[in-house]
């Protein structure tokens, strides 16, 4: 009688877990999913997120889709007289490629190429009138992702022919 009771508490132990593990499973999601930044706008993960695209307050730099914002390390400053920021991203992107990418896309929006080092980590150095950008292209410190800072400047034209 002793061994059937054992027997019945073992096995009444083995089901609660495998309903546990069930009920975990049943929350996981299939499919395209959603997310929400820190600004409440939503960003659907589907299949397009390989497309480029042009980051808030800069019309004229293009990301690979490859790319997501890290909005922690992200910041913007606008006076009269300058505008500029400091704007962060990651992903699981080779390095190189990705030099080269923003070298092209960079000159197809009218930016010159002013200097460029590469070693472990990559910098590049962009120009336009009255515009600066420079770009750092490293491995976070577990070599998981790739990050990448962009440090973009714009001085406005002063009043009184300054």
């Amino acid at each position: 009688m002793l061994k059937s009771k054992k027997i019945f508490k073992w096995a009444g132990y083995g089901l609660i877990i495998g309903m546990l593990g069930l009920t975990g499973c049943a929350k996981m999601h299939t499919g395209n999913t959603a997310s929400t930044d820190s600004n409440n706008t939503t960003t659907a993960a589907t299949s397009s997120d390989s497309e480029p695209y042009f980051p808030t307050n800069f019309n004229d730099f293009e990301v690979p889709g490859e790319l997501k914002l890290d909005s922690k390390h992200t910041m913007f400053i606008n006076t009269s007289s300058f505008k500029g920021g400091i704007v962060a991203f990651a992903g699981r992107v080779e390095k190189t490629s990705l030099a080269d990418f923003f070298i092209n896309s960079m000159q197809k929006n009218n930016w010159n190429l002013t200097g460029e080092v590469r070693y472990d980590s990559i910098l590049l150095s962009f120009t336009k009138p009255n515009k600066n950008c420079m770009i750092s292209i490293y491995d976070d410190s577990y070599g998981y992702k790739t990050k990448v800072n962009v440090y973009m400047t714009e001085n406005s034209k002063l009043e009184g022919g300054q």
